[in-house]
């Protein structure tokens, strides 16, 4: 009987003495679940970083570019039942931005031909194109361009010995193409052919085409 009533004090005392060592392992699976916890949000907070940087990325490519060129102007005019194919020369300056991307890009032109002489004959010219292009590189440091756009050509041209004298300011569809090289991150050369065709009937001037050499630099 004695035996009998010891039993519930020795259980007493076993779950006393195992109680202690309960709560440790508790405490320790505790401050694992806490580590783990923070290593997650430090996991999540590393991802966000990387999605806001791959969205922004694009938009960190944006550049703008300014250039200067050479440019060289064959004309058609047509007036008093005649048609007259005239030269001119002459700058041009040109300031464009990237469409949030490497590869699109507009462009506005302006080119000064001044006033060029042919005998009695005074032709004065000058553009201005708005293009829309595409880029992509060809090789090593070389690139394409093809671009579509408007233009708009004011002209003057006068003969007194002919009885002509014209002055028209003429909208057209303006196509160019060209090659670029990559001589610096922040410069470039190359070479550009542009065509136009007058959007309009009642105008002398009719169609033309140029051919520029530029350099264009980009921040």
């Amino acid at each position: 009987m004695q035996r009998l009533k010891s039993i519930p004090f020795v259980l007493v005392t076993l779950f006393l003495f195992a109680t202690p060592t309960m709560v440790q392992a508790y405490s320790a699976d505790s401050d694992y679940e806490e580590v783990s916890y923070d290593d997650l949000l430090n996991e999540l907070s590393a991802k966000k970083k990387h999605v806001i940087k791959n969205q922004t990325s694009s938009f960190d490519d944006v550049r703008l570019h300014a250039g200067i060129g050479y440019v060289n102007s064959f004309s058609n005019i047509s007036t008093n039942n005649k048609n007259f194919n005239r030269h001119a020369n002459g700058i041009q300056l040109s300031l464009g931005m990237d469409l949030f991307s490497s590869n699109w890009y507009s462009e506005g032109v302006f080119r000064n031909y001044g006033i060029t002489s042919f005998g009695t004959e005074e032709l004065s010219l000058k553009e201005f194109d708005l293009k829309v292009g595409y880029k992509d590189l060809l090789e090593g440091i070389w690139s394409f361009t093809l671009s579509a756009g408007l233009s708009n050509r004011f002209m003057r041209f006068s003969d007194p010995t002919q009885n002509i004298n014209v002055s028209a300011t003429t909208p057209s569809l303006v196509t160019s193409a060209g090659f670029l090289a990559q001589v610096h991150r922040n410069v470039s050369l190359g070479a550009e052919v542009n065509g136009r065709t007058s959007m309009i009937s009642q105008t002398a001037d009719r169609n033309s085409f140029d051919f520029a050499f530029r350099i264009n630099t980009s921040l």
